[in-house]
C-alpha cells in the first residue's frame, strides 16, 4: 500500500511519542520533530508506510541514542497479557466455536499499538471488544477451510502484548489439525513490535518455530526480508499476517494471505469497507484465483 498524506501527521505524532518515551529533555524532542519535518519533503509517497516508519525510527535512534525507546512499555504489555492468559484460555475452551473466538481475541489484541493514534486500551477492554466484535461468516469459513487444507503456515506477528493473543490462536490452529507453524518477528526493536526475545517471553516457542524477518522495518517488507523468510513465504500453504503494518506491506503480494487486524484509521477502514475500530479477517487472493482482490 502506498503512503497517503494522512499518514504524515501520524508519523510526526509517533516520533514525538518515541522521543518522550526516552527522555524529558524538550531539546531532544524538538530535534526529533525538526529531523522528521526535514525528512518529509524528501519522502516518496510511493513508499509503503512501514518503509517510511522504518526510516523515521532509524533517525530517532540516532538522535536519542536509544535503540529501544519502548522497552519498558513492551515488557509491561507482555506481562499484562500473560496475566490475562488463563482467562483467555477458559473463554476460548468454553466457546461454542473456539477457533472463531480465538480469532476475535487475536484481532482485538491488535489494539495494543503505539503507532496509530487509536486511543488507550486496557487488557480487560480488549476481551469485551473481542467478544462483541463481528467477523463476516464467509471470510471466517474461507479461513477455516484454508487451515484444513494446509500443512505449513507462516504467522507474521506484530506487537508485544498482542503476541499472547496470537499464541492463543496458534494453539487453536493446532487443534484443527496437525500443522507446522512458523512465527515471524522483527529483526531488532522498532516501535513496540515483537522481537525474538519478546516472543520467547510469552512462550511462543511452545507452539511455533520462531524466525526473524531479517529486517528492522515495522512490517514484513519482502524486499528487505531474509532469504529464509522469503523462501518460506513463497513455499507455505497459508500466511496469516497480523496488524495494519503487515497489511500495508503485503497487500500487493501474491499468495494465500489472510489479514487479521483492527481498522485503526479511515484509510484502512475504507479499503476494507468497514468502520474505524472494526475487526477485519480478510483473504488476499493469489494471482491464480479469480478476482485477485482483498
Amino acid at each position: 500500500m502506498e503512503t497517503y498524506l494522512d499518514c504524515i501527521p501520524c508519523l510526526l505524532n509517533h516520533s514525538l511519542k518515541a522521543a518522550r518515551a526516552v527522555t524529558d529533555d524538550e531539546d531532544i524532542h524538538r530535534q526529533v520533530l525538526n529531523a522528521m519535518a526535514a525528512m518529509i519533503p524528501q519522502l516518496s509517497l510511493g513508499l509503503k508506510p512501514p518503509e517510511i516508519a522504518q526510516e523515521a525510527y532509524r533517525l530517532i535512534r540516532q538522535i536519542t541514542g536509544h535503540s529501544d525507546p519502548f522497552h519498558k512499555v513492551k515488557a509491561e504489555a507482555n506481562a499484562d497479557a500473560l496475566a490475562l492468559y488463563p482467562r483467555l484460555v477458559k473463554i476460548v475452551v468454553d466457546a461454542e466455536d473456539p477457533l472463531l473466538t480465538a480469532c476475535k481475541l487475536a484481532i482485538a489484541g491488535n489494539s495494543i499499538d503505539l503507532g496509530p493514534e487509536f486511543g488507550q486500551v486496557t487488557m480487560e477492554s480488549l476481551v469485551e471488544t473481542a467478544l462483541g466484535s463481528h467477523i463476516d461468516s464467509r471470510d471466517y469459513q474461507r479461513f477455516r477451510n484454508s487451515i484444513a487444507s494446509s500443512y505449513r503456515i507462516i504467522y507474521i506477528g506484530d506487537n508485544t502484548g498482542e503476541i499472547v493473543f496470537d499464541r492463543l490462536l496458534i494453539e487453536q490452529l493446532h487443534k484443527v489439525k496437525k500443522l507446522d507453524v512458523v512465527f515471524v518477528v522483527r529483526e531488532r526493536p522498532v516501535i513496540n513490535d515483537a522481537t525474538r526475545d519478546d516472543a520467547l517471553d510469552v512462550g511462543m516457542d511452545k507452539v511455533a518455530r520462531i524466525i526473524s524477518s531479517g529486517s528492522d522495518a515495522p512490517a514484513a517488507i519482502l524486499s528487505q526480508c531474509s532469504r529464509e523468510m522469503v523462501e518460506l513465504f513463497h513455499s507455505v500453504d497459508m500466511i496469516i499476517a497480523k496488524g495494519q503494518g503487515n497489511y500495508e506491506a503485503l497487500d500487493e503480494e501474491t499468495g494465500n494471505i489472510f489479514f487479521l487486524l483492527r481498522a485503526k484509521c479511515s484509510i484502512i477502514a475504507d479499503q476494507f469497507g468497514v468502520k474505524i475500530g472494526d475487526a477485519v479477517l480478510k483473504q488476499k487472493k493469489s494471482a491464480s484465483q479469480a478476482g485477485n482482490t482483498v
